[in-house]
């Protein structure tokens, strides 16, 4: 072998050993992580069925839980953690603390780690009523035990390491990495670290103190950085956006509707109108539905909180009255009220229509059909439906399990009971596509469950409501109609700015449907509004012709909303402010009904 050949061969090892030792070097530098099993630590589980009634399930909110999460390994970061299953477990998936303000909860709990051993302690978990962040609350007391008999404690603060479930916020040490809307509101969780002694763990212990506190899984592991989640308020989507040719039609705003129409964009405060114009429109006050020639605020608080949820405001549009939050069709205690479409239905003999992109047992359109103290008891919601008697109840295919046992595919029903089966007995047709829903008997009423994925275009609700209409008009004593948009509410939630947009255009679409019958008509009420704001979402352009989005929060706000009205009636909200129970009170007036 000559030297340059030698030479090569040397070089060529070289090169081999050095990749493979920076391979070696690669694989021993990966991060380890040890997920620990809350085990007989966990108190309580991710879904609560039954609010307030002090047996457990998440923080005993009802629905306002935390059954949104998958269990399973859920890597952040490169850190896995285990989320438990309620079913596995028998309902003992975490741990929630209560503290002295909330005794009815436990007050400790202890998970065994068994001499696992690892740099850092992670947690997944977050905090609920909790004190003014600023002076930095202590949430709660975190101890490790050692297997050699010493403790290591921490003060975990509010503001510093841990934060509000319900809020955006992050911290120091309390990192935003996973959120998800839960039916009621947006709902986040926040991983922690801290530093451990190297040496092996026995046990770790959690006292409540200042506030609740959840703790959704724990995990021992090397130290890595925590990425939060970041938001995108980017927009480059192209939509389909509605236009008026002329002016809307003159009419006799005193006169008495023969039909009502009522249009409701879920979380679309005012910022929701101000970003669609600019973007759609590049111009504020571009939209169908500002047209309208009825232009004021309505007033959205609740009785308790006072920044409504979705339930207590449909109830005070449908019903005129003022209610707690998650009550339907009930007053503050739990007294059936009538609303305007069972009255118009029952005392007039007019046709209702319920049209959603929600499940039709979710809130805002069982407002105006069922009475129940809780908006999550969507099984006894079920029943009011089917028993409603209304023409025509659409939404989407997620609602559908509540009308189905247990013993159907995908049924929910804990009474076994086939609702949709009793429905068809009632004269009933079930349709699951626009297509079934046009071709639909004349002679029959109609359920509908739309297929997911089918309720998310700009016109699809505007579709609905034609067909609607068409079959509505044919009784000669006059209807109402209740339709609602989901999507800009979830885009408020999760400060997505493409869901507040297209939901937006979805409710300007339907306004443009309705202001088009209304206008041949001369006869029908529109009116347009929100049950809610959500987001605190503002926007505008920049001087160099950007344009700038912000939301201030992911929850709901009591920021008035905006209320838009055509046709006869529409004269009675013509006021610089009015309530949202205004809209049954009206509504009663002019159709002469007995709802007290």
């Amino acid at each position: 072998m000559n030297d340059k050949m030698k030479i090569s061969t040397w070089v060529s090892t070289c090169v081999l050993f050095c990749l493979s030792l920076a391979l070696a070097l690669n694989v021993a530098a990966a991060p380890s992580f040890t997920p620990l099993p809350l085990g007989g630590g966990a108190t309580t589980a991710f879904a609560d069925k039954h609010p307030d009634d002090r047996k457990g399930g998440w923080l005993d909110l009802g629905g306002n839980d935390l059954s949104v999460i998958k269990s399973g390994r859920l890597k952040i970061s490169g850190i896995s953690f285990d989320i438990l299953d309620d079913e596995a477990t028998g309902g003992k998936s975490c741990i929630v603390l209560g503290g002295p303000n909330r005794p009815y909860l436990p007050a400790r709990a202890e998970i065994p780690v068994d001499g696992k051993q690892g740099a850092m302690l992670y947690l997944l978990h977050a905090a609920a009523w909790c004190p003014p962040a600023k002076a930095k609350p202590v949430t709660g007391l975190l101890f490790v035990d050692y297997a050699d008999g010493s403790t290591t404690e921490w003060r975990v603060r509010f503001g510093r390491d841990v934060a509000d479930w319900a809020k955006p916020d992050a911290y120091k040490n309390a990192i935003r990495v996973w959120t998800a809307y839960n039916a009621n509101t947006q709902v986040s969780l926040f991983a922690s670290k801290f530093k451990l002694d190297a040496k092996p763990v026995k046990s770790v212990r959690f006292e409540a103190r200042e506030s609740a506190w959840m703790v959704v899984a724990a995990t021992l592991g090397d130290d890595v950085k925590i990425a939060g989640i970041k938001p995108n308020l980017n927009l480059d989507k192209t939509y389909a956006a509605p236009t008026l040719g002329k002016p809307p039609a003159a009419f006799d705003a005193n006169a008495i509707p023969k039909n009502v129409i009522l249009i409701i964009g879920d979380g679309m405060g005012p910022g929701a109108l101000q970003l669609t114009s600019l973007y759609q429109h590049k111009a504020e006050g571009r939209l169908v539905m500002e047209q309208l020639p009825v232009d004021t605020r309505c007033v959205t608080v609740s009785l308790g909180p006072s920044v409504t949820d979705s339930a207590a405001a449909a109830t005070a549009f449908a019903t005129g009255i003022k209610t707690k939050n998650s009550r339907l069709g009930m007053t503050e205690d739990k007294k059936a009220v009538v609303s305007i479409a069972e009255a118009a239905s029952r005392q007039k003999g007019k046709s209702v229509a319920i049209i959603t992109s929600d499940g039709i047992t979710d809130a805002t359109p069982a407002g105006f059909y069922a009475h129940v103290s809780a908006r999550n008891y969507h099984e006894e919601i079920a029943v009011f439906a089917a028993t409603s008697g209304y023409d025509i109840l659409i939404g989407g295919v997620k609602g559908k399990p509540w009308f189905f046992g247990k013993d159907t595919a995908d049924g929910k029903r804990e009474d076994g009971r086939n609702l949709i089966n009793e429905m068809a007995s009632a004269g009933y047709a079930c349709i699951e596509n626009q297509a079934a829903f046009d071709q639909a008997p004349a002679g029959k009423r109609v359920v509908g469950f739309m297929p997911q994925g089918t309720l998310d275009s700009e016109t699809c609700l505007a579709d609905l409501e034609k067909t609607a209409l068409g079959r509505l008009s044919r009784n000669d004593k006059g209807f109402f109609m209740m339709l609602e948009c989901a999507i800009t509410d979830k885009g408020g939630h999760g400060n997505n700015p493409e869901l507040s947009v297209r939901g937006t255009l979805q409710v300007d679409w339907a306004v443009k449907a309705a202001l088009e019958f209304a206008e041949a008509r001369g006869d029908t009420l529109v009116m347009v509004t929100a049950d809610h704001e959500t987001g605190a979402l503002s926007a505008r352009i920049s001087a160099d012709g950007k344009l700038l989005i912000s939301y201030a929060t992911t929850s709901h706000t009591d920021i008035p909303v905006r209320f838009l009205a055509y046709g006869p009636g529409s004269g009675r909200f013509d006021r610089p402010l009015i309530d949202n129970t205004d809209v049954g009170r009206t509504i009663a007036s002019l159709w002469d009904l007995d709802i007290y």
